[in-house]
């Protein structure tokens, strides 16, 4: 089982504020869905600030074709120990991981397995990509 851990602002949309109207929201789910078609095996935890705004089913919809593949949203706190909480609650299962996220600063010595997204480009940049498909290739 994989488990990629997902962060909405500056991944699947730009994080800078004022930048983009809310039409632009999820700009950058389609390249992740691309991503995904392949390895039905990887399932998305949220561990967005939208999850204190956001109840799991509007989370899911919110994730439209990939809302199936929701297994959940990671617990209130910050975001390194909400991502070390999911992992500590299924470490009964063989779970392999990624966590996607803009804000590097969140997850310093926290020793988990984060690509850090520029959070102007997230998904949308071509290296982030390459990096998600070789962590997608590598773990299959």
């Amino acid at each position: 089982m994989r488990f990629l851990f997902l962060d909405f602002d500056g991944v699947l949309h730009p994080a800078v504020p004022g930048a983009f109207n809310v039409a632009e929201h999820f700009c950058w789910l389609p390249i992740l869905q691309k991503l995904l078609i392949a390895h039905p095996d990887v399932f998305l935890v949220v561990h967005s600030t939208w999850r204190y705004d956001h109840r799991d089913h509007e989370l899911r919809v919110l994730l439209g074709e990939l809302g199936e593949r929701f297994a959940g949203s990671a617990p209130s706190g910050p975001r390194d120990q909400a991502v070390i909480s999911v992992l500590e609650a299924n470490k009964h299962l063989e779970i392999k991981y990624l966590v996607l996220d803009d804000d590097g600063h969140a997850f310093l010595d926290s020793g988990l397995n984060v690509l850090n997204l520029a959070p102007e480009l997230g998904l949308s940049a071509p290296e982030a990509q390459a990096a998600l498909r070789a962590w997608l290739q590598e773990t299959a």
